[in-house]
Order: C-alpha cells, then sequence, then structure tokens
C-alpha cells in the first residue's frame, strides 16, 4: 500500500525532470555566444540606430535627424502620415549640397543647389527625379511633376 503512495509523486518528478531537461536542449548553451545588448548595433560608421543616430553625409558624422534635421511633414495622400523626412545641410552656411534621408528608403539622397531661379528665391536643390524648393522659410520636398511630396519650416531657435 505504501508503494502506492510513492507513485505519483515517482511520476512528477520525472515530468518535472524531463521539462527541465528540454528547456536546456532547446535554448542551446548560453556560454558559447554572448549575450545581445541594448546598444550593441552600431554601423560600419559607428552610428547607434537604438539611440537613434545614423550616418550623414553631408556632415560625415552620426546625428540624431530629429535633433539637427529639418523636419519634413507628408503633404501627399498616398504618405504615411506619421513619418517625416528630414533634410540636413553641411552647416546653415553651407548649403551647396542638401541630404534628404525619406522614409522607408535605406539610403539617404544628395541634392545639389542650383542657380537662383528668381528674385527672392531662397533655394532650389535636385537630385534626378526629386526637386527640394525653399521659399521664405519653407522647405517642400516635390517629385518631377511638381507635386509636393513633404513640407516644414525651418526652426532656427
Amino acid at each position: 500500500m505504501k508503494s502506492n503512495f510513492f507513485i505519483p509523486f515517482i511520476c512528477l518528478a520525472m515530468v518535472v525532470g524531463a521539462c527541465n531537461s528540454s528547456k536546456k536542449q532547446s535554448s542551446g548553451n548560453t556560454t558559447d555566444a554572448p549575450a545581445a545588448m541594448v546598444g550593441n548595433d552600431a554601423d560600419e560608421h559607428g552610428c547607434k540606430a537604438s539611440t537613434g543616430y545614423t550616418w550623414s553625409v553631408v556632415k560625415n558624422e552620426c546625428v540624431r535627424l530629429f535633433e539637427s534635421g529639418i523636419r519634413l511633414d507628408p503633404q501627399d495622400a498616398s504618405l504615411d502620415k506619421t513619418l517625416s523626412a528630414y533634410i540636413l545641410f553641411k552647416s546653415m552656411d553651407d548649403d551647396a549640397k542638401a541630404e534628404v534621408f525619406i522614409p522607408n528608403q535605406k539610403e539617404s539622397r544628395i541634392f545639389t543647389k542650383q542657380p537662383n531661379s528668381g528674385e527672392g528665391d531662397a533655394g532650389t536643390w535636385k537630385d534626378g527625379d526629386m526637386t527640394i524648393k525653399y521659399w521664405k522659410g519653407m522647405y517642400m520636398l516635390e517629385n518631377n511633376k511638381n507635386k509636393v511630396l513633404y513640407q516644414g519650416m525651418w526652426d532656427n531657435k
């Protein structure tokens, strides 16, 4: 009678032991591989995306677009309204090249400043099928059909 009393406990111990053994096998040996660390995602330039940094070609350094870029909000109905584009210049005094970061595009695009097209025109930059226009504090990113895709104001505070 006593032996029947211990059988459920022995079975329970075997089940628990088997579960622990399968967990160890499925997880692998953690001592062989280094643990993933937050902030351990530096790109080839040393920029860490998890901390908000991306590489800027015109500035030749890691930047946070939301801190140093000019934010352009989506205007076209086909665009995701939650994602903004950003423009960067080497400096506000050196605007010969404009670097544009467009949502869902892997690489930034480099635009070249064009000669002024008229009196009061503060600037036009081109890159193939897209144009940036600046007028009275407003930047507009247009496609080759002059359709405004993104726009935003430069806030010089």
